[in-house]
Order: structure tokens, then sequence, then C-alpha cells
């Protein structure tokens, strides 16, 4: 399932983002343009091949994205989308 693993891997980037964006300013502006296209890079990595669950939530914390939601928010759905494919 290296396509799964990839996904995963784009999945920690994205909360990696939120995080950086929760926490603050920083000295690079994190935009949501660029969540969502960790999240889509996600969804793309493993087309196909993610649990029908994995998807959903990859595709809640894209539209949470979309409509300004919170990060914690983005974050939770990212979270459990990580959890359905077994990583931490």
């Amino acid at each position: 399932m290296p396509a799964v693993q990839d996904s995963a891997e784009h999945i920690r980037r994205a909360i990696a983002l939120v995080d950086a964006v929760s926490d603050g300013p920083t000295d690079e502006e994190i935009t949501p343009s660029e969540i969502a296209e960790a999240v889509r890079d996600a969804i793309e990595a493993a087309e196909g091949e993610l649990p029908p669950p994995a998807h959903r939530y990859l595709a809640e914390a894209l539209d949470a994205v979309s409509d300004g939601m919170p990060a914690d928010y983005v974050a939770m759905s990212l979270y459990a989308a990580l959890g359905v494919l077994g990583e931490s």
C-alpha cells in the first residue's frame, strides 16, 4: 500500500500547515490554498485505494478549509483520516 503511505505523508504535511497557522503568525505566510493543496494531494496520492471513511474525512477537511472553518476543525478531520489509515 505505498499509495496509502504517500497519502498519509501528505496528510501529515497538511496537519503541519494547519498547526503552523493555529500557532499564530510565522515568518512564512501559509494560505488556505496551500493547506487545500496538501489535502488534495493526499486524496490523489491514493485515489481508489483510500478506505471510504478516510476519503470522507479528507473531503470534509477540504470543505472545511474552503469554508474558512477554524484550524482545529480542519485538523480534527485530518487526524481522523490518519486514524482510519492506521497512522499516527
